[in-house]
């Protein structure tokens, strides 16, 4: 799996942790100990800030992915362009150096 579909699935899991679900983690750590009674709410606060900065870090990798590849594919447009202009130069010149050698085969 991509390191970038990694990101994304993390992220999506990031941005589904409700605050019903970080409740629900926070109690089973309360339960085995892991955190204390009284640092639950600071707990569901921090679970939920790291989950928002798990997706907005996955959101600026997708977004500069995203603007990599648009690049990349407005130079292909780009060369693209640039090869049919090329193509119908070629052929003029072509047509002219032709049109030249006829001339010049006429005036001798």
């Amino acid at each position: 799996m991509s390191v970038l579909k990694k990101a994304m699935m993390f992220g999506v899991g990031a941005a589904a942790l409700t605050r019903e679900k970080a409740e629900e983690l926070v109690d089973d750590l309360v339960k085995r100990g892991e955190v204390a009674a009284g640092d639950k709410a600071k707990a569901i606060d921090e679970l939920q800030r790291k989950a928002e900065a798990a997706t907005a870090e996955v959101k600026k990798l997708v977004d500069d992915r995203v603007e990599a590849v648009s690049k990349k594919l407005r130079w292909l447009e780009d060369m693209k362009k640039l090869e049919g202009r090329v193509t119908g130069l070629t052929a003029r010149v072509d047509e002219l150096e032709k049109a030249l050698k006829a001339k010049e085969g006429k005036g001798n």
